[in-house]
């Protein structure tokens, strides 16, 4: 019996005790999990009727991300642009700026299988903040982060919010 609107520009929390349902709704969101009954959609766009529509506007990191561990940083942030179809010269200078802002940007050919548990959670949100996603859904955000990975992420996000309109 979920019912929301989230507007644009804003930071929006899902709380709620374990179980409760707040993964599998952000999973509804993001057309992981379909939804057993009502609609879900994204920037106006079903995310049943019209998937891949709905994804294009949106990023999800789950709560335990699944990395390729045998890529540099930079490979990686390659793979995520490649998914997108985004021009390798935009990936490029995108790709290492957002591995500058998360503090990866002297790590950027080293193997994902020597980060640490932060170090990755930051490799991701670079990653996924690659396409500019109007809708960002985040899962445990905080989960890994050290205090200044975490003022890092609630200072990005506030920032995507507030100066380019994205939820």
């Amino acid at each position: 019996g979920v019912s929301l609107k989230v507007p644009a520009g804003c930071v929006f929390g899902l709380l709620g005790p374990n179980g409760a349902g707040k993964t599998t709704t952000m999973k509804m969101v993001c057309g992981l999990v379909r939804p057993t009954s009502g609609r879900v959609l994204v920037d106006g766009v079903d995310v049943v009727e019209s998937p891949l529509e709905a994804k294009r506007a949106l990023g999800y990191v789950p709560d335990r991300p699944s990395l390729y561990e045998k890529l540099t940083a930079f490979e990686y942030v390659r793979f995520v642009g490649g998914l997108y179809a985004l021009p390798a010269a935009e990936v490029e200078a995108r790709g290492l700026a957002l591995l500058a802002q998360f503090g990866l940007g002297d790590k950027v050919n080293a193997l994902v299988e020597s980060f640490s548990h932060g170090m990755k959670q930051r490799l991701v949100m670079a990653s996924v903040l690659l396409h500019q996603p109007r809708l960002l859904v985040v899962d445990e955000p905080m989960v890994g982060l050290d205090p200044r990975g975490m003022r890092l992420l609630k200072h990005v996000l506030q920032s995507q919010a507030r100066e380019l309109g994205h939820t």
